[in-house]
């Protein structure tokens, strides 16, 4: 097993690293808005999604850093488990806006005289 520490510097370029570049797909996606403005509601909650997903990260990542003032270990411990817990939570908001997102961009692309049920029916008549 390894016993030295990762370099500073390779850590902060992971952790900012990913907030960097979900930060430039919300503004990407936020700029799409203006060219495709009849998917804006799908747009903002994938920018919702985007915008939890760092939050979730940072908590996690703060969560594991440590650096909590209390010296005993129940207590961090407990810390610890919160803040992963809190990020557990805020990633799963996060996911639950994506399915919405991935769903109101189906509902856009899905021909309107398409009604499968309907039809079904009438087969089996």
């Amino acid at each position: 097993m390894l016993t030295e520490e990762l370099n500073s510097t390779f850590l902060f370029i992971i952790e900012w690293g990913f907030v960097a570049a979900a930060l430039a797909a919300i503004i990407f996606i936020l700029y799409s808005i203006r060219r495709a403005p009849r998917m804006k509601t799908a747009f903002l909650w994938l920018a919702a999604h985007l915008g939890l997903t760092i939050i979730a990260y940072i908590v996690f990542w703060i969560g594991l850093g440590g650096g909590f003032n209390d010296p005993t270990v129940e207590n961090v411990s407990d810390e610890i488990h919160f803040l992963l817990g809190v990020a557990g939570l805020i990633w799963l908001t996060g996911m639950l806006c994506l399915i919405l997102s991935i769903q109101l961009m189906k509902d856009q692309f899905r021909t309107k005289s398409y009604t499968p049920i309907q039809s079904d029916k009438k087969d089996a008549d």
